[in-house]
């Protein structure tokens, strides 16, 4: 039995969705891990037999995708609460989660397989017969990526996936499982997970169906999804009404065999300048009795000419000057051009005959990339929420946690558009001339909610009374306003000055 015909008895999964793109996965998988069997093995021939080559590679499909992940989500990102005390013990399951680097990993494999899920899941339940929940004292809270191979819509509108099927690989003692949640919904809403259990036997399965430790049919209790999918905010154009998405790269194939077209040039040229030595072929061999070969018959250097040649010209060999400055100028003409394809828009990527780099510099807020940037980060928001709500639902209803995942801010990092510094700078300047309010700035500059920014300012002004409070109980107006707003003259003075010249 095949993993997809057990879900399409069951379930009524349609396999007809999946094996529609299943050519385009191969691909893409190939291209990720930087070998394509039909493009990077290629022959030469050398005037006796084509001999067989393997093509140097950029790997820009690993590139792009870790490109885009960095640029998304990178240690300046996080997740907050309003209420501190639940923030206090989100920040302990990031932490034990190591959440920020799944969410990292899930953008770079959305990225280059064009959809990945997260799972989350609770283990060391203890349950009675009636699959009541005794005892979670000892319960903790589980993330698990799952790659596209793994994943099986069953129920999906424009917006987004409701119900699906995930399954993964374990080895126990040797012996291959596999193991499959399904995620449905019930009549009354709630979220159902049926986990069942497969021995793998060279690919035929057989359902194991006592297995201790494991709850079988497990209700959530609620309309929370415990999965979340993951996928570039891309319109998919390859093929419609599919729950999958699409790669960074997926328009932009061609443009990625240009450029380890161009790469394997010049690495040939440079490691052998493509100087090739030319043979008469009755010069190959020679005769001792046995026909023995002078040269490597696999030797690309070699090239044999045809019989007939001029004695005078028994040996020649090609002496033309290394051309790697010309190779150089291609090879950056079409990163440039890839670069430009996959949204990172003009000179992102730059090789120096050496080695690969990226343009670090501060961008514009109305350049490609910041636009591509901001439109993905749209779709990714709601991947990243539906995983943060999983989290602290099951870590708090199926766990000693009590967290309050109301009002969660998300918040990316723009300091690649512009510096932090200089964006702190001129709201300090807005909240002395009275544009700004204080809470407004730790909300803008820190990504706090309301909330948690009205108590941080009340501890800063209680730890630090102006001495009108002391001694008049005035309300506080925190004893660096006036400096601040003295600076804030200044800076205005000095921006007026630039402004005459």
């Amino acid at each position: 039995m095949k993993l997809e015909d057990f879900l399409k008895k069951v379930y009524g999964y349609d396999s007809a969705i999946k094996d529609a793109i299943k050519s385009y996965i191969t691909q893409w998988k190939s291209w990720y891990k930087g070998n394509v069997r039909s493009f990077h093995n290629y022959f030469i021939y050398n005037g006796q037999r084509k001999v067989n080559k393997k093509r140097y590679t950029m790997n820009m499909a690993k590139e792009i995708s870790e490109d885009w992940a960095d640029i998304l989500w990178s240690e300046k990102c996080k997740i907050s609460l309003k209420n501190e005390k639940s923030n206090k013990q989100f920040g302990d399951l990031i932490n034990d989660l190591d959440l920020y680097t799944l969410i990292n990993q899930s953008i770079e494999k959305s990225g280059a397989l064009g959809t990945c899920a997260t799972v989350t899941s609770v283990y060391n339940l203890k349950e009675n017969e009636d699959t009541m929940i005794l005892d979670v004292s000892e319960a903790k809270t589980r993330v698990d990526i799952v790659d596209i191979d793994w994943i099986y819509p069953l129920s999906w509108n424009n917006k987004t996936v409701t119900e699906c099927a995930f399954g993964s690989v374990e080895y126990r003692n040797g012996v291959k499982y596999v193991v499959l949640s399904v995620h449905k919904i019930a009549d009354n809403g709630n979220y159902v997970i049926y986990n069942h259990l497969f021995k793998d036997n060279n690919g035929n399965l057989s359902e194991i169906t006592e297995e201790e430790g494991t709850i079988k049919e497990f209700d959530t209790k609620s309309n929370i999804k415990w999965f979340s999918i993951f996928k570039p905010l891309l319109t998919n154009n390859l093929f419609n009404n599919n729950p999958f998405g699409i790669p960074h790269y997926a328009n932009a194939i061609d443009n990625m065999k240009v450029v380890d077209i161009s790469f394997d040039a010049l690495k040939n040229e440079v490691k052998d300048s493509r100087k090739r030595t030319f043979v008469r072929s009755d010069l190959l061999t020679y005769d001792d009795g046995s026909q023995k070969l002078v040269f490597d018959p696999n030797d690309t250097d070699i090239y044999v000419l045809p019989k007939g040649a001029s004695k005078d010209d028994l040996i020649q060999k090609d002496t033309e000057n290394l051309r790697t400055d010309k190779q150089i100028e291609a090879l950056n003409t079409n990163l440039n051009i890839l670069g430009n394809k996959v949204g990172f828009g003009e000179n992102h990527y730059h090789f120096d005959g050496v080695n690969l780099s990226t343009a670090t510099a501060v961008i514009s807020s109305n350049s490609k990339l910041f636009r591509r940037k901001k439109k993905l980060e749209i779709g990714y928001e709601s991947s990243i929420y539906d995983l943060a709500k999983s989290i602290c639902y099951a870590s708090t209803k199926f766990g000693s946690c009590n967290i309050d995942s109301d009002d969660m801010v998300i918040q990316f990092d723009d300091s690649i558009v512009e510096d932090k510094e200089t964006e702190s700078k001129r709201a300090d300047r807005e909240v002395a001339r009275g544009v700004l309010s204080k809470v407004e700035y730790r909300m803008k500059i820190f990504g706090e909610t309301e909330e948690m920014a009205k108590q941080a300012i009340a501890k800063i002004e209680e730890n630090e009374p102006d001495i009108d409070s002391l001694l008049n109980g005035k309300p506080n107006t925190n004893k660096n306003d006036k400096n601040k707003q003295e600076e804030a003259k200044n800076s205005e003075k000095e921006e007026n000055k630039q402004d005459k010249k």
